[in-house]
């Protein structure tokens, strides 16, 4: 019994040390898990901090100004004009790295523009597609008649530039091209990279958009072309990313970008870059007859 209360004792002197030395700075308690959503923290603050990845026309930056520019700047900035929000540019954040920056609340929302594959479905909640994109493959011109059909090109002879953390390219590769040697580019390498490979042999093909290849031909005329050119390889929905479960946040920002799509703002975005032509879109509804 003596050494039960001897060890009661104890217990509560080791507390109260604990205590002690808590309020005296000495140690510091465990910080709360904070559980405030996105969706609540944008309410809260009036803010919403994006994250963003370069990707011309869809975003970049302007080296003079370090203004964002593209497609889907534009569209968030109005979104929040819209809603009365502030837009923040937070941070740039690599292609593999956009559910942690995320999940961990360093950002609100990825509002560049990003393909949605499997590998991002799974761990993140995207934005209702209002643009697609449609994939090619590139090779160098001198090669533009070398291949007979895209098949031709699933051989360990050919290797295709990639970039590391980019699913959806990766998957078109890994369906279409198993066989292929696979060079792959650090997660924060632009588009650019990968067409530089190809044209200076580092590569012998690329899966890419058009508007990727038509601003890299536009600056290296004569260097690239694409081989199968009435034959894409995929098309992918391009959307903003947020944290998964946060619907009320998909919800307020869904809504937001159906207007901007349905009132016309969103065709005078695509003229505003130039790129018309260079995606696909939803739909546009038919108005009931009068």
């Amino acid at each position: 019994m003596a050494t039960f209360k001897n060890l009661i004792f104890v217990a509560i002197l080791a507390t109260l040390l604990a205590i002690g030395l808590v309020k005296s700075g000495l140690i510091t308690s465990a910080p709360a898990q904070s559980t405030e959503t996105a969706y609540h923290r944008i309410l809260r603050t009036n803010t919403i901090r994006c994250g963003y990845s370069v990707w011309k026309p869809f975003m970049w930056v302007d080296p003079t100004t370090g203004k964002k520019m593209g497609i889907f700047p534009d569209l968030i900035e109005e979104a929040g004009k819209r809603l009365g929000l502030k837009v923040v540019w937070q941070e740039e954040v690599g292609w593999g790295s956009l559910a942690e920056a995320l999940r961990s609340g360093r950002i609100d929302m990825a509002c560049a523009g990003y393909w949605l594959d499997s590998t991002r479905i799974k761990y993140l909640l995207p934005t209702v597609p209002q643009l697609y994109s449609p994939t090619y493959i590139y090779v160098r011109a001198a090669d533009a008649h070398k291949f007979a059909t895209p098949e031709a090109l699933n051989s360990s002879r050919y290797t295709v530039a990639t970039i590391d953390g980019g699913g959806a390219e990766k998957r078109v590769i890994a369906q279409h091209f198993p066989r292929s040697k696979q060079l792959t580019l650090p997660e924060l390498s632009g588009a650019a990279d990968e067409m530089e490979d190809l044209a200076t042999g580092k590569a012998d093909f690329v899966i890419q958009d058009p508007p990727t290849a038509e601003l890299y031909e536009t600056h290296n005329p004569g260097k690239i072309v694409s081989a199968f050119p009435n034959t894409p390889m995929d098309f992918f929905p391009t959307v903003m990313l947020m944290p998964p479960d946060d619907v009320m946040l998909k919800s307020m920002i869904d809504n937001t970008l159906l207007g901007i799509e349905h009132d016309g703002t969103l065709d005078a975005i695509l003229k505003k870059y130039h790129a018309t032509h260079l995606v696909l879109r939803n739909p546009q509804p038919v108005a009931p007859p009068q």
